[in-house]
């Protein structure tokens, strides 16, 4: 048994922490905003990365943000999925040139028709 300090109310304790509390700390932590896994959306997921430029409607380019490279391109692959694109090119990541403290990932965007249908569509020039 520990010696009490004087002066202080000292009790020793062999559980310092009721396991509900850990639970709580621990849900806490990981819901935090730094602690979402990329990508967040299940659609984003479902994406069809390329290499070139496939036979499909071009939607447009965004610029995925993030603290590192990963976050970035999670967040270019959130914002394409969101505007309904299929296929996606990733350039390479690179350091934002105003704050040199995020990374930038272009990402251009595609929508291609389903599978089962044929590409280009009969009448197609």
């Amino acid at each position: 048994m520990e010696p009490r300090p004087s002066g202080c109310n000292y009790k020793h304790r062999s559980n310092p922490m009721h396991p509900a509390v850990l639970v709580v700390l621990l849900l806490v932590g990981c819901l935090a905003p730094g602690c979402k896994p990329p990508p967040s959306t299940r659609s984003a997921l479902d994406l069809v990365v390329v290499g070139g430029e496939p036979r499909c409607s071009k939607l447009g380019v965004v610029e995925g943000v993030g603290g590192n490279e990963e976050r970035a391109k999670a967040n270019a692959l959130d914002q394409a999925a969101g505007q309904g694109a299929t296929h996606v090119r990733l350039e390479p990541a690179h350091p934002d040139l105003e704050d040199g403290m995020t990374m930038v990932v272009t990402c251009t965007m595609f929508k291609c028709p389903p599978k089962g249908e044929v590409f280009p569509p009969a009448g197609y020039p």
